[in-house]
């Protein structure tokens, strides 16, 4: 066994996998670690400021959905230019990609700027201090969407490069510049006036806007800086490539909400159980997203080259160790679930329910560790029709519709049982083609 990892960590294509990968799990942490920093300075506003903080939260992350249309063509298109040599058409495409995004996301947030008010009463119900702290925190942070976009989209390019570890300094700048700037802004501190939860809002916009700088001078540093293009030539391409990515991304959304609204029926008990499970859980995926952004990049780069079994025989080696590492991760969280559970239940019946779901949800990582790096690895081999198709019928038809079924004889394991199915179906369905169909799905789009 201690030869076989020697063996495994001395390949050079599992070194350089793991110099992008390894840096991405960190990037993951920080970005959860953001996201947790405006609800840990709010807290001491009170329940509504916590409230509004959460609800402009989870609507946020619906509107960053769009990114997907974007960012997704700009890590194929990117990694296989420079696979391919192209070091000033990767510059071109970055600023047409650029462009075009900005203006589609300039004019999404003024559309969900003036509707804001309605989203908000539609996805919560919030009335009176909450909602008037939800739209301040909401219009503040879509009003300067841009800039969320534009850092977001640098940072593709450095995954896209390679350089996983420039994209650890620039999100570890934001994250400190923001926990600075959350107390200093929302209580008034250093005679500056308090803003309570706007405050919170200014602190995530200027620490996303002090991160550009950074992120410009390692751009010229590798000359990846953005061109503006004479033409549009892309158009084409980034409907073909970011339309599938966008539209998966919204049917999952759809279909994890209709599962979490068959469990929610279930009673305020089973519901506090499944969301302290998730929380767990979610701690799991950062090597999930990690591996299946190294994939694209490094599958997308030997795919630019014109190296088609290069590309599918490293993109296999790095399904192995995100799959594996997943798999190794859920294990240890199953096999502790009881001990895990604790801090966070507030009685034993809650605790012995998410003890019960992170067994299941722990032994399913495997699987689901092979679903999103498989289909991460298809996309970067330029299909992302494939991963929209299979992931889509997955979820509906292994997830959403067993769960219906089952939830009237099982209750909430019944759920819970057809998450587990769907995962390794999901995942052996991804791995499965990536494995026997990688030479049709691929495509050279840089030419």
């Amino acid at each position: 066994m201690k030869n076989y990892f020697s063996t495994l960590l001395n390949d050079p294509e599992i070194k350089s996998s793991l110099r992008i990968s390894l840096p991405l799990v960190f990037v993951e942490l920080v970005n959860s670690l953001y996201s947790l920093a405006d609800t840990f300075f709010v807290k001491d506003l009170g329940s509504e400021a916590l409230a509004a903080v959460g609800i402009a939260g989870y609507l946020l992350m619906l509107l960053q959905v769009f990114f997907t249309l974007f960012q997704t063509p700009l890590l194929i298109l990117v990694s296989q230019s420079i696979g391919a040599g192209y070091r000033d058409k990767t510059r071109l495409i970055t600023g047409e990609i650029l462009v075009e995004g900005s203006i589609c996301v300039i004019f999404l947030s003024i559309i969900f700027y003036i509707v804001a008010p309605l989203f908000i009463t539609i996805q919560s119900g919030v009335a009176g201090l909450a909602f008037q702290y939800t739209l301040d925190y909401l219009r503040i942070r879509v009003a300067w969407f841009i800039i969320f976009f534009v850092s977001a989209s640098f940072d593709t390019v450095f995954i896209a490069s390679g350089r996983s570890d420039i994209s650890l300094i620039s999100n570890t700048i934001g994250l400190v510049s923001n926990i600075i700037l959350d107390p200093v802004m929302i209580y008034g501190l250093a005679g500056l006036p308090r803003l309570g939860v706007a405050g919170a809002a200014w602190a995530s916009v200027i620490a996303s806007f002090l991160v550009i700088p950074v992120q410009l001078y390692y751009l010229g540093k590798l000359q990846l800086l953005p061109m503006r293009p004479a033409i549009f030539i892309l158009p084409r391409k980034i409907i073909d490539l970011g339309l599938p990515a966008f539209i998966e991304r919204g049917v999952i959304s759809l279909g994890n909400n209709i599962y979490a609204g068959i469990i929610s029926r279930l009673g305020n008990t089973v519901m506090a159980a499944h969301n302290i499970g998730l929380r767990i859980e979610s701690i799991i995926y950062m090597p999930g997203f990690a591996f299946a952004m190294t994939a694209s990049t490094i599958v997308g780069r030997h795919v630019g080259e014109g190296d088609f079994k290069r590309a599918k025989r490293i993109g296999e080696k790095v399904i192995y160790m995100g799959a594996s590492l997943m798999g190794l991760l859920g294990a240890v969280v199953a096999l502790s679930s009881y001990y895990i559970t604790t801090p966070f239940a507030p009685t034993s019946e809650i605790r012995e329910l998410a003890s019960l779901y992170l067994i299941l949800a722990g032994f399913s990582e495997f699987g689901l560790g092979l679903a999103m790096v498989s289909s991460g690895a298809i996309r970067g081999a330029g299909n992302t029709r494939v991963p929209f198709i299979t992931n889509t019928v997955s979820l509906l038809l292994f997830r959403v519709i067993p769960s219906l079924i089952l939830v009237k004889s099982l209750g909430v394991l019944g759920p819970w049982i057809a998450m587990f199915i769907e995962v390794y179906a999901r995942g052996i369905m991804a791995y499965t083609i990536f494995k026997r169909y990688f030479n049709r799905l691929a495509r050279r789009l840089i030419s």
